[in-house]
């Protein structure tokens, strides 16, 4: 079988080899071109969690999903039965169970995988996989509710005068600036000014910014930043709000590594005129190019938004 090298030296057990070639460079994300399984894939398989800890440290996606079966590592790790590989991986702060495969299970589904009711031992490690799962669970729950001012802003049953109200009479704001684990929610590591800047709770992130709310912080999805959130969404206040607070000229003219888009170009985006004369009298850089190789002005003139051309042309 024609592997790429890396994968190969997990196969072969060869850990020198295997360690030269990371030292070398090599992409710990590459996929093989028959099944589209990266290193991690292969990792994962293994007794030993040496292969995995070393990927992962050497910045391998712990989510990278195989282009045909839409696997995990993690589902790898659970469906050849590796108790202490998926451990390791459900370790991972960026780790998502929630992922489902393209035959519609997640990792949890697979611990009786291909266990037969006479496979006792089969059975016996699906039990304790289980039992993994369990406590990673409820770790995790205990870990999101730790989270104070980020689940006061995520309460959709608030308006958010009364989430302001919530968050004037909370007492512990140590963890104001601590991210929202990984489950598929749709908040992926997101801090609660995150939410309040994205959702346009004003009243909210007025309080969370004066106990000192950190805007500089990325989320899971995008990599994108309170005021990328603002402006895709038009939330001119915001915009306004988050300028008065440390962190704003540092994130004005960020550059998201998903398409490169600033937040002028966010607000441009989605046609967003106010938002985008907001984000151009504060200063922000008209000339910066994302990776559709667009600045700004180029980008309305493509979506046609003759009122946004017309206030960069006047800049």
């Amino acid at each position: 079988m024609n592997l790429p090298k890396l994968h190969q030296s997990i196969i072969s057990g060869d850990y020198d080899t295997f360690s030269a070639l990371i030292e070398q460079g090599a992409d710990v994300n590459q996929l093989d071109s028959e099944m589209g399984n990266s290193p991690l894939h292969i990792a994962s398989q293994q007794s030993s969690t040496k292969w995995v800890l070393a990927l992962i440290d050497a910045g391998a996606f712990i989510n990278l999903q195989t282009p045909k079966h839409g696997v995990t590592p993690l589902m790898v790790a659970v469906w050849h039965r590796k108790p202490e590989v998926v451990t390791v991986l459900l370790d991972q702060p960026l780790i998502n169970t929630e992922i489902i495969s393209t035959f519609g299970l997640k990792a949890a589904d697979l611990t009786e995988f291909g266990a037969s009711e006479e496979d006792k031992f089969g059975l016996q490690q699906a039990n304790q996989l289980k039992q993994i799962f369990i406590d990673y669970n409820a770790s995790r729950s205990q870990y999101e509710f730790s989270l104070s001012a980020y689940q006061i802003v995520t309460d959709a049953a608030l308006l958010d005068e009364q989430k302001a109200a919530k968050l004037n009479a909370l007492e512990d704001w140590s963890s104001l600036n601590a991210t929202s684990a990984v489950t598929a929610s749709g908040n992926d590591e997101h801090t609660a000014v995150m939410v309040a800047a994205r959702d346009g709770l004003v009243e909210s992130l007025n309080i969370l910014m004066e106990h000192g709310g950190d805007q500089t912080i990325p989320d899971h999805y995008m990599k994108a930043i309170p005021l990328h959130k603002a402006a895709y969404n038009g939330r001119t206040n915001v915009i306004k709000l988050l300028a008065q607070h440390p962190g704003f000229k540092e994130t004005l003219n960020a550059q998201g590594p998903n398409n490169g888009y600033t937040p002028l170009h966010d607000a441009i985006w989605h046609g967003h005129t106010e938002a985008a004369k907001v984000l151009i009298e504060a200063g922000a850089n008209t000339e910066l190019v994302s990776f559709d190789g667009k600045t700004p002005l180029e980008l309305a003139r493509e979506y046609q938004y003759q009122d946004i051309v017309e206030l960069l042309e006047k800049n």
